[in-house]
């Protein structure tokens, strides 16, 4: 019974796709299966969309990071008509060379003009012979929940093909992984007398601080420190900038200091079990979360699919697709934030 709702559900959902351009549709009660032309990703609704697929045709790039621009590394948005292209920094930052192509002339001279690390992207540039046509950016503050909305699904050389979704949830924040803080120091457990610093982090709270080598930290927060165990209880609960008073042994006198905490350097973001069953490390973004605001959409998209425009019915970019998150979420920059961004790496 659940099978049979979950197809039920596909095939109604189809057909309002296709109901939108006026396209009939044969009954489907006799059908166990939709015939591959009305499914999803069949030609049927590409047809439907096929106004959208002309916006992302002229205004979406396809970046290439190997030697003969045939495997496609990454989409970018067209967001000047002389040549700035936006698109998602950690998928290109290990490329030693990049082309794209945009409808279909191919550009084998790309300059990375700029990345801002807080929305992981980049601003690529190229010199068009004719101008380019840049993404109409929505002027809309919110985007509401059930909303259609159309990204880039796979290419060919001379074609792109659309890929629909709806609006998941309302905008949010997406928060990084818990990483928990640091002191900056390497510890050993001293007998009797506390925990010895053997090497103070350069750049870290500790050597901000004062701390040096050789210290034997005796307290924090008042609190007698013996072992490794106490101190990470001790900082458990506690965020970065958030300052603690340390006492240390420095020869035979004693010093007080006062030591911000810093966030641990984060590493990969781990795959769950469920990341795993959505495809892993092949389908997901390298970066899928640490957003200040994004759109969260259901649109099946992969990591590769991800850096080109999001569109509302109307061929309106309302955001730019940032990251495959999960096997039921793909998140894209809002326009508001999109448009700051534009503005501000342009100059």
């Amino acid at each position: 019974m659940m099978i049979f709702t979950k197809q039920l559900f596909h095939r109604v959902r189809v057909c309002a796709l296709v109901c939108l351009a006026g396209i009939s549709v044969s009954p489907l009660s006799a059908q166990n299966t939709l015939p591959a032309e009305l499914r999803i990703n069949g030609k049927t609704v590409w047809e439907a969309f096929e106004s959208q697929r002309e916006v992302l045709q002229t205004s979406s790039a396809v970046i290439y990071t190997d030697e003969g621009s045939r495997i496609m590394t990454i989409y970018g948005t067209v967001v000047s008509e002389d040549g700035y292209i936006l698109t998602k920094a950690s998928e290109i930052k290990d490329a030693s060379k990049l082309t794209l192509r945009i409808g279909r002339e191919l550009y084998r001279e790309v300059q990375t003009l700029g990345v801002d690390s807080e929305w992981d992207v980049a601003m690529l540039k190229v010199e068009p012979k004719e101008p380019l046509t840049p993404i109409n950016l929505s002027d809309l503050e919110e985007v509401k929940q059930g909303t259609w909305v159309i990204s880039n699904g796979s290419t060919t050389r001379s074609r792109r093909r659309a890929k629909v979704g709806i609006m998941s949830a309302n905008a949010r924040t997406v928060s990084p992984p818990d990483q928990g803080v640091m002191m900056g120091v390497m510890l050993e457990e001293v007998e009797e007398k506390g925990l010895a610093i053997k090497k103070v982090t350069p750049d870290s709270g500790a050597e901000k601080a004062g701390l040096k080598e050789d210290d034997i930290i005796q307290s924090i927060e008042g609190k007698k420190i013996a072992l490794r165990k106490e101190l990470l209880e001790l900082l458990k609960d506690k965020k970065a900038g958030d300052k603690i008073a340390v006492e240390v042994l420095r020869g035979d006198k004693q010093e007080n200091l006062s030591v911000e905490l810093m966030a641990r350097p984060r590493g990969p973001e781990r795959m769950s079990r469920n990341d795993h069953m959505s495809g892993g490390e092949n389908s997901l973004s390298k970066r899928r979360t640490n957003f200040p605001r994004v759109l969260h959409h259901d649109t099946p998209l992969t990591k590769n699919r991800i850096g080109g425009p999001l569109l509302d019915l109307d061929g309106v970019c309302i955001g730019m697709n940032i990251a495959r998150a999960s096997r039921v979420a793909t998140f894209a920059i809002p326009a508001p934030e999109l448009a700051e961004i534009i503005t501000r790496m342009k100059q």
